[in-house]
């Protein structure tokens, strides 16, 4: 593989055609044909072969009009997978830049055999030697190779994936941020098993209940850390206080830090729209006249807390019992 450097400049001859065929075709994206940034190339195994031309512009970005004979024809760079271009990336704006620059440019002109359409290898010669504007784009990272071609481009995506060109820096950074997310899962896994001896002890440390009871919020706090799926919260029966009226599994298989605090909002609407935040909602009523709740944890122990409203504080007092 033999890596070049590409530089092009357009005849007074050149720029008369470009002017002719902006009249003749309105959909024509012209650009003046100085010099073209410095760009890579892999040297191909295949040979120069087709009818010569004119490039004379660009249309729908990526495609080349090139004239033959006073005939104007447009023809799709064969073999290459090509982003849509996002103004955004560096990349699709370096391609549009160089396929512009090629304008003025003599080509030679391969018809993709297996194409049925205007898809064809494109040759020009900047100097005395030639190159084909497939490998250019490939090899300087701004398309990829578009499976088996009749042109094999692999060594150019190879040499430009090695050198992490164009759009083959930007997997680069994808492959870091993969690798940081599993770094990231890596750890949670980690924490997870360093505290899998241990469980966390939720207690209440306070409840707020609004428009009579249409909705609440119950936030629990971890007095101890540590693993808190499985555990349970229940309203207790005013009847008969070893039974549960309604009960709340925890199924998160998190870790919670000491005095780390979940937010339970209970309400029977699910609908109901609310300004604040919360870590779970829990479909059920809370009785704003007082009343008991449980929480069970993962190893069965119980934890019963009283709550009643205190017009001292215009709020609700809670107090654990056992």
């Amino acid at each position: 593989m033999v890596e070049k450097r590409l530089w092009s400049s357009a005849s007074l001859m050149s720029l008369f055609f470009l002017v002719l065929v902006a009249c003749l075709s309105p959909l024509t994206i012209l650009a003046d044909s100085l010099i073209m940034d410095e760009l890579h190339y892999v040297s191909l195994d295949a040979t120069l072969s087709g009818f010569s031309g004119l490039i004379v512009g660009t249309e729908n970005n990526f495609d080349l009009l090139i004239l033959r004979e006073g005939t104007l024809r447009r023809f799709v760079l064969a073999g290459l997978d090509i982003p849509q271009y996002d103004s955004s990336k560096f990349y699709s704006k370096r391609l549009l830049l160089f396929l512009r620059s090629t304008i003025g440019l003599q080509a030679t002109v391969q018809r993709a055999s297996s194409s049925k359409n205007s898809a064809a290898y494109i040759w020009i010669q900047p100097d005395v030697e030639p190159y084909l504007i497939e490998s250019i784009i490939v090899s300087s990272g701004l398309g990829r190779a578009a499976g088996e071609g009749e042109i094999d481009l692999s060594n150019a995506e190879e040499y430009a994936s090695k050198k992490a060109l164009g759009i083959w820096d930007e997997e680069l950074d994808i492959v870091k941020a993969t690798i940081q997310e599993d770094v990231q899962q890596a750890e949670t896994k980690e924490s997870l098993q360093s505290h899998a001896l241990l469980d966390a002890k939720l207690v209440i440390s306070e409840i707020d209940i609004f428009e009579n009871g249409e909705y609440a919020m119950i936030v629990l706090t971890a007095s101890e850390g540590g693993r808190f799926d499985g555990s349970t919260l229940s309203i207790v029966s005013r009847a008969e206080s070893s039974l549960d009226e309604a009960l709340f599994l925890f199924t998160s298989e998190g870790v919670l830090e000491m005095q780390e605090q979940l937010k339970i909002f209970v309400t029977l609407d699910r609908s109901r729209q609310v300004s604040f935040d919360y870590d779970y909602l829990w479909e059920s009523y809370l009785d704003p006249r007082g009343g008991s709740l449980r929480i069970r944890g993962r190893d069965g122990s119980e934890t019963l807390f009283e709550y009643e409203y205190d017009r001292r504080i215009s709020g609700f007092i809670v107090t654990p019992l056992y």
